[in-house]
């Protein structure tokens, strides 16, 4: 296997690209369903599942939230005592990941929903959620808080030519 080294910017940018994939993918499926697919004019209200569904999404929801911050915390947790910057920032990228699959799929899911029921309500999840992943997007800024990197590691990544090993 090939070890090849990546600058810090670089590895900021491929972060970025995958947070701004993952928002977009919901956007755009959202304007899909929004415009092309759901008929609000008539909702399914009466059915058992729209029954369901209007307590299901919001739980599932409630539980995208708390399962993203409750397993990011946990891997910065074991990051944070890792000394090696390169396989710090690997961890770092999967924990981002993790946490935007926990947020996505819950909003992908409420979407899917509208589909099916016809409720525009359920856009608002979608939408809370899509506002969520947009503020927690990853900067260098909150990289260095949330892995409480030391200065010669902050020196590492604040210089956007330097190698990350």
């Amino acid at each position: 296997m090939e070890n090849t080294q990546q600058s810090s910017r670089d590895f900021f940018k491929i972060i970025a690209c995958i947070h701004l994939a993952m928002v977009l993918g919901l956007v755009l499926f959202g304007i899909v369903v929004y415009f092309f697919v759901a008929d609000f004019q008539h909702p399914d209200l009466e059915s058992d599942l729209a029954g369901i569904l209007v307590y299901f999404i919001p739980g599932l929801v409630i539980a995208g939230i708390v399962a993203s911050n409750v397993t990011y915390r946990l891997k910065l947790n074991a990051l944070r005592e890792i000394t090696n910057l390169k396989t710090k920032l690997a961890g770092y990228r999967e924990s981002l990941i993790i946490r935007y699959a926990l947020l996505e799929a819950p909003a992908m899911f409420a979407l899917i929903a509208i589909f099916i029921t016809n409720n525009a309500n359920f856009l608002v999840y979608a939408g809370l959620l899509v506002v969520l992943m947009v503020i927690k997007r990853p900067t260098r800024k909150s990289a260095m808080i949330d892995l409480e990197l030391g200065q010669q590691e902050i020196s590492v990544l604040e210089d956007p030519d330097s190698m990350i090993e």
